[in-house]
């Protein structure tokens, strides 16, 4: 993946400072990396508390060997990474998209990776599941998981206990550790 470079000195950018996007940018704070994040919600001082730099979109995407993402599924973000915005990434960058499928042209997406030109680590993709005659099956820079992030082994048991944890509260009458709001509910990722 991204012409077998190491992670050391890269610059990764996030797409959505959402709760997981934090939570991206939280971990990679320990990494000898450079950390950019574009989020039209979050503030210079949410980037700031995370370590992270707040950059328009255009210039994460030329700027960052990494690209993650972690922005909702919206009308204004279907395709948000489209030929136009993934020609920006710099040639044998990544793209890695656990969020949801509907953010990335995967046609757009396909082209770049068929071409060698990017590489791609997916765990979800639209069509979700993709046709059984797609390109990105067989190609050696794409790796593909059947949407299965934070589902797997231990993860499962940390979500229900996570869940159950809420219910206590909840039934105690104490607020929520993790609360949703309103007015935010359309735009969680």
């Amino acid at each position: 993946m991204g012409g077998g470079r190491s992670s050391y000195g890269r610059v990764v950018g996030i797409v959505g400072l959402s709760h997981t996007g934090r939570r991206v940018a939280h971990l990679l704070r320990s990494f000898d990396l450079t950390v950019l994040a574009s989020d039209p919600y979050a503030t210079e001082a949410d980037a700031q508390a995370l370590g992270t730099a707040l950059v328009p979109l255009p210039d994460l995407l030329r700027r960052s060997d990494i690209v993650t993402l972690h922005a909702p599924s919206l009308p204004e973000t279907r395709n948000l990474l489209n030929a136009d915005r993934l020609a920006l990434l710099p040639d044998h960058a990544t793209v890695i998209n656990t969020a949801r499928g509907s953010l990335i042209d995967t046609g757009a997406l396909t082209a770049e990776c068929v071409s060698g030109r990017l590489s791609a680590i997916l765990d979800v993709t639209d069509p979700e599941p993709l046709p059984v005659d797609s390109p990105l099956f067989g190609l050696p820079n794409v790796q593909l998981t059947p949407h299965i992030a934070g589902a797997m082994g231990t993860e499962v048991h940390r979500l229900a206990e996570t869940a159950l944890d809420e219910l206590e509260r909840y039934a105690k009458g104490l607020p929520p550790a993790y609360p949703i709001h309103m007015r935010g509910l359309a735009r969680i990722a």
